[in-house]
């Protein structure tokens, strides 16, 4: 292609992204154009989508049908989409018509769906495409946070950008997690006798940190308390139960309780299951939904509210004198907690949540070999391309531009003709289309700072120029995007694009 026939210009600013973001270059470069009314894909960023619709179709990947099914805004429901359950309902009725895997890009997202005999089954057929999309990224440079509690949409769906958020990484043994599901490693306290469950008065202790001062005992021994109500059309009271050094993780609360959300709960709401904000616990409490950490059940002989103005209980011991609907793990990890599988500390860095997980069990069913009816399981990964392509502009670029990795660059060669070269540049841009390697022929009337300029935005593998210099010293530029120039005959020049491609 020649760059006079592109659609799209580099600018040499990009203002409405820091040079940190991956769009930033992307806009410079003249792949994405971005507005306050919306974005556009350019040519550039349309085969940079294009070499990502590559990666499904590596070969060893399981074989898919083409679907024009378009996915659902993310978060993913719970319950299977109703355009999709129609879908099943209307072409899946027996065991002979499973297992069956879909896959097709709407816009610039790519997806698959793997419709079996059990949702676990289906998650399994998927399995080799979440490896491939991982490896794939990894190789260029990205390296996804874990989204060990939920689907990493439900963080994506809390950022202000589509391409970023914040994970917690371990710079020992390399465990890393999108916040709010990372996890901490959690060192329970040494065993000791239970102490007798005992009321003491606490005047204006409501504030752990203000309960722990006023009885001289670390926070690490008190339980804090949190209530908060599901959002929907019937809520529900629910008490959170975590150590009081540690702080609740609410969308780790939500999925444990398969809700969409959670909000604060009213003083009123509070009040009416037998607790007193600022000095609640779960001792006595009936008609509240109560989940406490993992944590609570090892932690002996806590301070607890009494439920008492001015009041708090010590001694407070899980299973003698209280239960949970819930144990789980639902405290948020914060940078400086030790690491889950090492301990040394985490540390905050941004993430890319590309890949989104979910798996359904019907309705609908099907009829099995034995002709009863089933639930049909199905299972949806989720490729982000606006997401992927941020990401990997920012782990492939320095000052001067995007580096694309091979695989992905839009052209593998920046084909530059300065004065005295043209005529050997079209000479070799034809050797090179007829070897089938990409590229994109400069031969503008511009300056060689301009074109030098624009190639570093661009940022493709290799860059070679043809000029009345290069010729009388033996023939033409060749220089890798990241690397030193050499002066080559053309046709060695030819023969090492060959076998570096």
């Amino acid at each position: 292609m020649r760059y006079r026939d592109l659609f799209g210009q580099t600018q040499r600013q990009a203002p409405r992204f820091p040079a940190e973001d991956g769009r930033h270059w992307l806009m410079r470069g003249g792949y994405l154009y971005e507005a306050a009314e919306g974005g556009v894909w350019l040519p550039l960023g349309q085969r940079l989508l294009q070499n990502l619709a590559a990666v499904p179709q590596a070969e060893g990947l399981p074989q898919t049908l083409p679907l024009g099914w378009p996915p659902p805004p993310l978060p993913w429901p719970r319950t299977l989409p109703p355009l999709l359950q129609k879908l099943l309902e209307a072409h899946v009725h027996a065991y002979r018509q499973l297992p069956r895997l879909l896959a097709g890009w709407h816009g610039d997202r790519w997806y698959a769906l793997a419709v079996d005999e059990s949702a676990a089954a289906a998650r399994a057929r998927l399995h080799p495409f979440w490896e491939r999309w991982h490896q794939a990224l990894h190789e260029g440079g990205v390296v996804l946070a874990e989204a060990e509690a939920a689907s990493a949409a439900a963080v994506l769906a809390s950022t202000q950008s589509r391409a970023s958020a914040q994970a917690l990484a371990c710079p020992r043994c390399g465990y890393h997690g999108l916040q709010p599901w990372a996890r901490r490693q959690k060192s329970a306290p040494p065993a000791e006798p239970l102490q007798p469950l005992t009321p003491v008065a606490t005047p204006q202790a409501n504030t752990i940190r203000s309960l722990a001062e006023f009885l001289g005992v670390p926070e690490s021994r008190t339980a804090k308390a949190v209530f908060l109500e599901t959002v929907g059309a019937s809520p529900r009271l629910v008490f959170a139960v975590v150590r009081g050094d540690m702080q609740v993780s609410l969308p780790k609360l939500a999925h444990c309780l398969g809700v969409q959300g959670l909000r604060p709960a009213s003083e009123e709401a509070i009040r009416r299951v037998g607790a007193v904000p600022g000095y609640a616990s779960p001792v006595g409490v009936k008609g509240a939904w109560v989940v406490v950490d993992d944590l609570i059940p090892q932690s002996p002989n806590l301070v607890a509210g009494a439920n008492r103005e001015g009041y708090h209980f010590t001694g407070v011991n899980y299973g003698r004198d209280f239960q949970a609907d819930l144990v789980a793990d639902i405290v948020a990890a914060a940078a400086g907690d030790p690491c889950p599988r090492c301990g040394a500390g985490l540390e905050a860095r941004p993430a890319h949540p590309i890949l989104h997980w979910q798996a359904w069990e019907g309705p609908p069913t099907y009829l099995d070999a034995a002709g009863k009816a089933r639930p049909v399981g199905v299972a949806a990964l989720l490729l982000d391309g606006y997401a992927a392509l941020t990401a990997l502009a920012e782990a492939n670029h320095d000052q001067a531009g995007l580096a694309w990795p091979p695989a992905l660059a839009p052209f593998a060669v920046h084909l530059i003709a300065l004065r005295g070269g043209e005529a050997q540049a079209e000479s070799l841009y034809a050797a090179l289309q007829e070897a089938g390697i990409p590229v994109l022929l400069d031969a503008r009337k511009a300056s060689p700072g301009v074109k030098f300029a624009d190639a570093d935005l661009l940022g493709f593998p290799w860059r070679v120029t043809v000029s009345k210099r290069s010729l009388a010293q033996g023939g033409v530029e060749l220089k890798p995007r990241r690397g030193e120039a050499r002066i080559l005959p053309p046709e060695a020049a030819l023969a090492r694009l060959r076998s570096a491609l």
